[in-house]
């Protein structure tokens, strides 16, 4: 039988999709990080929400600096009342910290490389709530559809409005959309999602379908990479050591799935009040001190 990693290794065009879920997204640096590694190299990243930042650092080729990405990321001041009285009218600043962030480590310029990867932004068209899709190539300032597929109030005031229509969060309609990714070609799919094996058998697709069952159609074409349990992790945490403990859990995940190694912290449940065991047993591979990890 293939392996899966075989099977990735053999396809023509491998797309990745990256789903939302706001800081838990931390889970798919590692899984970035071991794709890399093993040689996979996508032909297309498709991002939801939070998952679009790193989508951009997989088409602009510097995965490497997500973890970077993320630290400069939740250390910049994230309020400021002053904002009150400017367009955004809301005392959160995300626009302005992606657009910092973004502009330091991807960049416009790495985005349109001739060698780049497609980059799409999954987004939600709010008169009707159908998911639609951005390449972001395609804009003039291509930051304009990754920051519309992380539209969520209160966090952001004014949805983002393209050729006369407004947008909100990707994750409002399909936070894992893989079959956009097949639709442009694709014949190997990698979907990392942040959902559980142990809360449902089936993923997070959008509010109506909490539960999505992926056709039997594509399951032999796609590779799904969560956790086993659930993650322990705030939706805005900004815990520098709580977030970069899952960017190892993801890691140690996508290895589980892709190599069949198997780890004791991937096999601990996390859910209410059992979640420090999960991160305890991170604890006893790698420790951190000051933010960083060190052999």
């Amino acid at each position: 039988m293939q392996s899966r990693l075989d099977f990735l290794r053999s396809a023509q065009s491998v797309g990745l999709v990256l789903s939302g879920g706001c800081s838990r997204c931390s889970f798919q640096v590692g899984a970035i990080e071991v794709l890399d590694e093993l040689g996979i190299r996508p032909s297309l990243c498709i991002g939801v929400s939070g998952g679009v930042w790193n989508a951009a650092a997989v088409v602009g080729g510097v995965s490497h600096r997500l973890r970077r990405y993320w630290r400069c990321f939740i250390r910049m001041p994230h309020m400021d009342l002053r904002n009150l009285a400017r367009q955004d009218h809301s005392p959160w600043v995300f626009n302005e910290v992606h657009r910092r962030t973004f502009g330091r480590y991807v960049g416009v310029e790495r985005l349109r490389r001739p060698d780049a990867p497609s980059l799409w932004a999954g987004v939600t068209r709010l008169r009707d709530r159908a998911p639609v899709f951005f390449r972001a190539q395609d804009f003039e300032d291509p930051l304009l559809p990754l920051l519309a597929s992380n539209y969520l109030p209160p966090f952001f005031t004014h949805a983002p409005r393209i050729d006369g229509e407004r947008y909100a969060d990707g994750g409002l309609s399909d936070n894992v959309p893989y079959l956009k990714a097949f639709e442009e070609g694709c014949d190997a799919v990698v979907v990392v999602t942040m959902k559980g094996e142990s809360e449902s058998l089936g993923v997070y697709r959008n509010p109506t379908d909490i539960d999505h069952q992926i056709p039997e159609a594509f399951r032999d074409r796609l590779v799904l990479i969560r956790p086993r349990h659930y993650l322990p992790v705030r939706f805005t945490d900004r815990r520098w050591p709580v977030l970069l403990q899952t960017m190892e859990l993801g890691r140690l995940r996508a290895r589980e799935v892709l190599l069949g190694e198997v780890h004791p912290a991937t096999d601990q449940r996390g859910e209410a009040g059992l979640g420090h065991r999960l991160f305890k047993l991170v604890n006893r591979s790698y420790r951190f001190v000051g933010g960083a990890k060190v052999s």
